[in-house]
């Protein structure tokens, strides 16, 4: 039944949603004393004092006089009783679902009875207030024989209330009886009956001034110590290049290079200590004593000693917490920072560790190496010698050890501006371990050493003992063409080798020694019997890592990366100094570009016919997944090329069948997801505004049509709303209207009517806008309850949110914001929805929340007891109790996964940054909305604690989760940015001190700082580039408020002739002519 007035269905939905709340006192007893006339008995024969809210039954009052199937009599009182069983000539169906109300009424006696029948779950009789609160309410406890039940209600005496009869149960026992209520009821049949009560999520948050303040101001960057230090993984390795740590006192761990898991962790017994559940997140892995996982990396002995000499005293110190028990550490991802200094040493050591890592650039990203420049100070007043020195052991085929398979060797090759330590495996004739993991080679390289060999030399030598002595350090060098340059051992043996310099610093003086790890283990080895996750992408039988034509060996890689050394590390050096050249606060940056370090660990894949692909997380959930990998921004705008070819080969390619449905997994075969196949389709036009001309767009339009035409038969009276099957990221299908797929949905049209009009396609553009137009007035109809928007389940035979607030339920309206799309959802109900998700579901104690919540079971862990953040789905209005199937029967022990209706008491990163971004967007600078977005990422930062666990992995179902990439949109609410690279169109509207404000930004083809400042009269902005190139030819801007009437814009020092215009308070700066801003080049608009 369609409602056509909206208020009416409002109010309807605020009725519907009353669900499921407080605590009943009820028992079943003796028939009570008459002692007060009937309120409520049916022997009209009709609904007299009753009214239908919503649905359809049968023979609603019903005079049958036995129950179905027996001949015992119906134990109602006098000739009629209510039956939401009863059906016409006899029948019975529980299919019947609907809600009825009865007429207000004044308490008058602090007791009433009633009898009450049927089934238990989904079926209930309430009692509620005049706003629609329940009070009391009672189910028939599945049985057909009516139970007399009193109600004690002294607190309501005087007050207005009506009964609500409510059935939304459609398996068996879906139907309630009920008949006789009256007033009065012996005071010694009053017993409590107590239901599980939904934890209270306070509306205050008791977020201190402090800590509300020190969400906006710039602050100080965080430097790790002590014990902050233990749990620190910082990746540090090329992206899709494997998964190589650095620790929080230097040391590199987790030596994931060697190998790929092609499948994902076995998950039997659903064990929430697991890995990719939430292992990680609960008992993370310390990295000096725990184990990562009984399958990812391998132990290398690795480290960095320096040995100081001053007058007559010698003293050596390892590069670590044990050498330096003072050790700090500053994470600013891609590079790591870490401090070695003692009062008691004349040196301070100072280690800068990253791979190359330049956006627009994934060749450059993407090299299987880990520069460590350490920079040595003499603090003291005297000139002092030092050697520092790097061992390093051969672990190629690290999980081999029989002796007759081959031999390990260890080269040491000296040549012009690199001198290498160069680690291969031999395999011997016929043993086959050319085909085992690890089967390949390492390298540890000085670059430009002894750069004045009158005060340097060089350490090192093929093969040392563990720990290195005194005489390690006195090994003069020795080269590869002599006998002693090369050693090699048996498989059974461990061979580490040893580099280093020597130095000699005057007082004050800094020196630089660079060294350089390199690795080439570039196949997919022990592919046999491989048959599902990584193994079923296409031609598996064949490809490699990316890396695999590009280099020879791991010497290979050191020397070719020598060569363009200064460009690499300076480019890696100049994004991260461009990145913190900023207003904005130290923890913003640094929690909103973390999560895309995912692409560096086993998480993300790269294969050498040139297709990218990624697990969930590492070794979780494969193929890239369309429901997850969508929410992610990071990726999208730091490294473009890579989405451009999923969407290209992959999502309109290998993962497209015949009529448009886009596998979510990315291999054809498997069913389309609905939320992954809309957000495809808006990534594809951030690709499309991400690149530099409309070359993609016009590739690939065909096919987006036919996936955006799937979806619109998704919704046959194109009325913008989705009703039937709905697969989605939580595992699961829904039926019926929510806001989170429609708005979703029609999203995807927006996305797909504004890339039909730049092709052409008129035609298709408006059928896309008005479905679009038409949903944006429909889903605020038949999901929007007054307050927010609500899911509205056919039956709860399926998994659903009900009256439920869910976390992604303007999901569609966010995604609007990030590719800057007309609205989706009205504003008006899209602030009030994300005004519910605060107060409802963002609590200062998540974790505390979940074990309370005793109607959702089996959560996994991603807020601990006492830490903040944003529950999947909160229950203001009750519902949880219908909300999985099942879920009553199933028995909660916190260590054990019970079901995708665990979920619902989850903080999930990915999800969380969707919504601070979406309130950041939908601000004003500086507003309550814009405080919330921050405090909501704020809370993930603090989760992520050094203290508590590794501050640079986070997790959901899996290590280094794709989704929580989704923290970049963050970066561009605040940032207020839109782009469109084919158009030359560029905007900032920045949400945090406009007056001045200063960030980076990226485009198509070069990156670089936005900077503003607005005062009474002028406001003046400036975009520079640090790399690449930039054309424009359209600016918006947002001068708060201020009418800006004149423009004057200067490129390079030369005047460009400009006009603007006010647009909705958007200062739109038209150039007469593009222009093209070089690496270094700037364009300053100043308008008045």
């Amino acid at each position: 039944m369609k409602m056509k007035n909206t208020m009416t269905r409002r109010i309807l939905l605020v009725l519907a949603g009353s669900l499921f709340a407080m605590i009943n006192q009820a028992v079943a007893m003796e028939p009570v004393v008459d002692d007060e006339a009937a309120l409520f008995d049916f022997e009209s024969g009709d609904l007299t004092g009753w009214k239908f809210v919503s649905g359809k039954f049968g023979e609603i009052v019903s005079d049958r006089a036995t129950f179905h199937g027996s001949k015992e009599p119906y134990n109602h009182q006098g000739k009629w009783h209510l039956s939401t069983l009863d059906g016409p000539s006899g029948t019975k169906s529980d299919a019947y679902v609907g809600e009825l109300r009865s007429d207000t009424f004044k308490v008058t006696s602090a007791r009433v009875n009633f009898l009450v029948g049927g089934g238990s779950r989904g079926v209930y009789v309430a009692l509620c207030t005049e706003d629609g609160t329940e009070v009391r309410r009672e189910t028939g406890g599945n049985a057909q024989e009516m139970e007399r039940i009193v109600w004690s209600i002294p607190e309501l005496v005087g007050e207005e209330v009506f009964l609500k009869i409510v059935d939304r149960g459609t398996g068996g026992w879906g139907h309630i009886t009920f008949d006789d209520f009256r007033k009065g009821g012996d005071a010694l049949a009053v017993k409590v009956r107590v239901k599980p009560v939904l934890p209270v999520i306070p509306e205050d948050k008791n977020l201190s001034a402090e800590w509300i303040k020190a969400l906006s101001t710039r602050g100080t960057p965080e430097v790790f110590s002590g014990n902050e230090l233990n749990y620190v993984g910082l990746p540090i390795g090329g992206i899709g290049c494997g998964q190589l740590y650095l620790s929080g006192d230097g040391r590199l761990w987790l030596w994931d290079i060697f190998k790929s898991n092609y499948t994902r962790e076995n998950v039997g017994g659903l064990k929430l200590s697991l890995m990719t559940m939430n292992g990680h997140y609960t008992e993370p892995v310390d990295s000096k004593t725990g184990t990562y996982s009984q399958r990812n990396g391998a132990d290398v002995e690795q480290g960095f000693a320096i040995r100081i000499k001053q007058k007559d005293a010698v003293e050596v110190r390892s590069l670590d917490s044990q050498g330096f028990p003072g050790v700090t550490f500053r994470g600013e991802y891609p590079i790591g920072r870490v401090t070695y200094a003692d009062p008691q040493c004349p040196v301070q050591v100072e280690l800068e560790a990253f791979s190359p890592f330049i956006p627009l650039s994934a060749k450059d990203s993407s090299l299987p190496a880990t520069v460590l420049a350490y920079t040595v100070t003499n603090t003291a007043k005297e000139p002092v010698e030092v050697d520092l020195m790097g061992w390093l052991q051969n672990a190629t085929c690290p999980y081999d050890d029989v002796a007759d398979r081959g031999q390990r060797r260890n080269t040491l090759i000296q040549q012009q501006g690199l001198v290498t330590l160069h680690q291969t495996v031999e395999p011997a004739a016929g043993k086959g371990l050319e085909t085992h993991h690890g089967y390949g080679s390492m390298a540890l390289s000085l670059i430009d050493p002894a750069r004045d060999p009158a005060r340097d030399g060089l350490l090192g030598a093929p093969e040392a003992k563990l720990p290195l002595s005194q005489e390690a350090f006195t090994k003069t060098f020795e080269q590869a063409s002599e006998q002693a340059g090369s050693v090699s051992h048996a498989l059974d043996k461990p061979l580490v080798g040893t580099l280093g310099q020597s130095l000699t610093l005057a007082a004050g003086e800094s020196r630089q020694v660079q060294f350089l790890l390199t690795w080439y283990f570039p196949l997919h080895q022990k592919k046999e019997g491989q048959s599902r996750d990584m193994a079923v992408v296409e031609d598996f039988s064949t490809i490699n890592r990316h890396y695999a034509p590009l280099f020879s060996s791991a010497a290979d890689v050191a020397q070719k990366i020598e060569k363009d050394f200064d460009r690499l590390a300076g480019g890696t050096r100049r994004w991260n100094q461009t990145w913190y050249d900023s207003t904005l606060p130290h923890w913003l940056l640094d929690r909103t570009f973390i999560p895309i370090n995912c692409l560096a660990t086993q998480t993300f894949h790269w294969f050498d016919n040139g297709r990218p692909w990624g697990w969930e997380g590492v070794d979780s959930c494969p193929g890239t997944c369309t429901h997850v990998w969508s929410y992610a921004q990071g990726m999208g705008r730091i490294f473009p090329e890579f989405e451009r070819y999923l969407r290209e080969h992959v999502d309109y390619g290998v993962a497209m069948n015949g009529s448009g449905g886009i596998a979510y997994r990315g291999q054809r075969g498997k069913s389309a997801a609905t939320d992954g196949q809309a957000g495809t389709i808006l990534r594809t036009l951030r690709e499309h505004q991400m690149s530099a001309d409309p070359e993609f767009l016009k590739r690939v339009w065909p096919k987006t049509k036919k996936a955006i035409e799937y979806l619109l038969r998704q919704d046959p009276e194109q009325q913008g709303v989705l009703e039937g099957s709905q697969r989605h990221t939580l595992d699961a299908s829904w039926d019926g209207p929510m806001g989170w797929i429609s708005s979703l949905y029609c999203a995807a049209l927006r996305a797909g009517s504004q890339m039909a009009e730049e092709m052409g396609d008129d035609a298709f553009a408006k059928t896309c806008t008005d479905v679009a137009d038409r949903g944006m007035k429909n889903i605020v109809e038949q999901v929007y309850n007054g307050e927010y928007f609500i899911h509205r389940p056919p039956n709860f035979d399926r998994i659903n949110t009900n009256v439920g607030s869910h976390i992604d339920q303007v999901l569609g309206q966010s995604w609007a914001w990030q590719v800057g799309l007309p609205r989706v959802l009205p504003k008006q109900e899209t602030d009030s929805a994300l005004n519910a998700l605060w107060k409802y579901n963002f609590t200062p104690d998540a974790g505390g929340y979940a074990r309370k919540h005793t109607f959702i079971k089996g959560a996994r862990v991603y807020a601990d007891v006492g830490e903040a953040g944003m529950i999947m789905t909160a229950w203001p209005q009750g519902g949880s109790d219908v909300a999985v199937p099942g879920m009553e029967r199933r028995k909660e022990d916190f260590k054990t996964w019970l079901g995708a209706g665990g979920y619902f008491d989850e903080c999930m990163t990915g999800f969380e940054y969707q919504v601070a971004s979406h309130m950041i967007y939908e601000g004003k600078p500086d507003s309550e909305a814009v405080q919330r977005g921050l405090a909501v990422a704020r809370a993930i930062h603090d989760r992520y604690g050094a203290a508590k666990r590794n501050p640079y992995n986070e997790i959901e179902c899996g290590d280094h989760y794709s989704r929580a990439m989704a923290a970049y949109g963050v970066f561009l609410g605040v940032c207020g940015f839109e782009y469109h690279g084919p158009k030359g169109e560029i905007g900032f509207a920045p949400r945090l001190t406009p007056e001045d404000f200063r960030a980076a930004f990226t485009a198509a083809e070069g990156w670089g700082t936005y900077s503003q400042t607005i005062g009474q009269k002028q406001m003046q902005a400036t975009l520079r580039l640090s790399s690449g190139s930039l054309s424009l030819q359209t600016i918006r801007l947002d001068p708060q408020g201020m009418d800006r009437k004149q423009v004057a814009v200067i490129c390079n020092g030369k005047r460009v002739n400009a006009t603007v215009q006010m647009n909705q308070g958007t200062a739109v700066v038209q150039l007469k002519a593009p222009v093209r801003i070089a690496t270094g080049q700037e364009l300053v608009i100043t308008l008045e």
